[in-house]
């Protein structure tokens, strides 16, 4: 974890995690809130609670509790944001093949339990499980241990509060890859680990 003097850190991996380890040094938890569906994402600007802000570029799925930086003071984590999800119950193994062959023909993320399929909320596939059979249910919940799927665009699952799936916004994010940087401390800084002390005319690493 890197921080400079104007309330920015960047955090470049998970060191821990609150709700499996027990920490009592004391220090005040900051969480930091994620969508679903930024989980996964390589890299990612934040705001904390407490109004820092947290440059996440930690190389894994993020999962809630997950620690991101510290100070001598504070440990900021991950809350990952319920949502609407669709709970599909299964009763045979035969159903839940059939069930997931359906739902990853669909590039959909879904989480496999065993005796339930959940989904996140969008009104096609809802009535789509409906006409194949199931009988699919709206519940409010967590997306940890969520298989995330990488459509293509204009596949996948549809982003809530947004006309895009998560199909649109991977294949963006695997465009603006190529020439994304960052600025820390007056240095250029590349996803590849790069940097540049002359305003990007030359890179190279440690």
């Amino acid at each position: 974890m890197e921080h400079n003097k104007g309330g920015r850190m960047i955090a470049k991996e998970i060191t821990g995690n609150i709700i499996s380890q027990h920490y009592d040094d004391g220090k005040l938890e900051v969480p930091v809130a994620f969508d679903w569906f930024e989980t996964d994402k390589k890299r990612m600007m934040k705001v904390a609670e407490d109004g820092t802000e947290l440059g996440v570029m930690v190389g894994q799925t993020i999962k809630d509790g997950d620690v991101l930086a510290e100070t001598a003071d504070k440990r900021y984590f991950a809350r990952i944001r319920t949502a609407q999800l669709i709970e599909i119950p299964v009763d045979s193994m035969k159903e839940m093949g059939r069930l997931c062959f359906e739902l990853g023909n669909r590039h959909l993320s879904l989480k496999v339990e065993d005796d339930r399929v959940l989904v996140p909320y969008d009104h096609p596939t809802m009535e789509y499980t409906k006409k194949i059979g199931y009988e699919p249910h709206i519940i409010e919940g967590g997306f940890d241990g969520f298989l995330i799927v990488k459509a293509h665009a204009g596949t996948g699952t549809i982003i809530p509060g947004t006309n895009k799936t998560t199909g649109d916004v991977a294949e963006e994010e695997q465009e603006a890859e190529a020439d994304a940087e960052y600025e820390l401390n007056g240095v250029l800084h590349r996803p590849d680990g790069s940097h540049s002390h002359d305003g990007g005319h030359t890179w190279h690493t440690h």
